[in-house]
């Protein structure tokens, strides 16, 4: 990864507390430790396809936006060892 973009978060003690738990889990599962910030983007990876999946985008230039993020966020996937 060459490029990188500086995203502030404000999180609620209950909301740091899950992300926590989230990168826990997600390292126990892969037998590995997980960053938070690697868990952020496998939830965003799920997230999108949980969207292309399981949910009907009505609009078809959203359903292709949606789409390509998930394939170009996999394409060049460094974080792969936190995926869900």
């Amino acid at each position: 990864m060459t490029d990188r973009t500086a995203v502030t978060l404000r999180l609620t003690d209950a909301e740091r507390t899950a992300l926590t738990a989230l990168a826990a889990g997600m390292g126990g599962v892969n037998e590995s430790v997980i960053s938070e910030e690697d868990a952020v983007v496998g939830a965003i990876e799920l997230a999108l396809t949980r969207l292309v999946d399981d949910f009907e985008i009505p609009d078809v230039a959203v359903r292709a936006q949606v789409e390509t993020a998930r394939n170009t966020l996999r394409s060049t996937w460094t974080r792969g060892s936190s995926s869900l």
